[in-house]
């Protein structure tokens, strides 16, 4: 099962159109409760729960996260690569490039220049 919880209402539909098995979310606690759950779609989003909280709790339950942010110098970015999203999409981005990246996860090799700057190592 999808979960898709990008908050953009027109977004959602296309995924949800887009995507085999896969249901719009509106509330948090729905992702945590879904024991079918597999891959999340998500942006930041206000609510209950901080977004490193709530990321940790869906990594918990051994939720696959593809996360679309606006760019890679958001304060999330770090807090997102630490609990192990690699999925990672940034803005402007296509429908296409969401549904490849459900069946084409991100290899290590593409994310670890963003983890090198977390760990402050140099980059070749």
């Amino acid at each position: 099962m999808v979960l898709i919880f990008t908050d953009n209402e027109q977004l959602d539909r296309e995924l949800n159109k887009s995507i085999e098995n896969s249901r719009i979310v509106y509330y948090p606690d729905y992702i945590l409760e879904e024991p079918q759950a597999t891959i999340l779609i998500a942006t930041i989003q206000p609510n209950k729960y901080n977004f490193k909280d709530f990321m940790l709790k869906v990594r918990e339950k051994n939720i696959r996260v593809i996360l679309i942010l606006e760019n890679d110098k958001v304060s999330e970015m770090n807090d997102a690569l630490l609990l192990g999203i690699y999925d990672i999409i940034f803005d402007p981005f296509e429908l296409k490039e969401i549904c490849d990246k459900i069946a084409n996860p991100t290899p290590f090799s593409e994310i670890s220049k963003y983890i090198k700057n977390i760990l402050e190592l140099e980059t070749n």
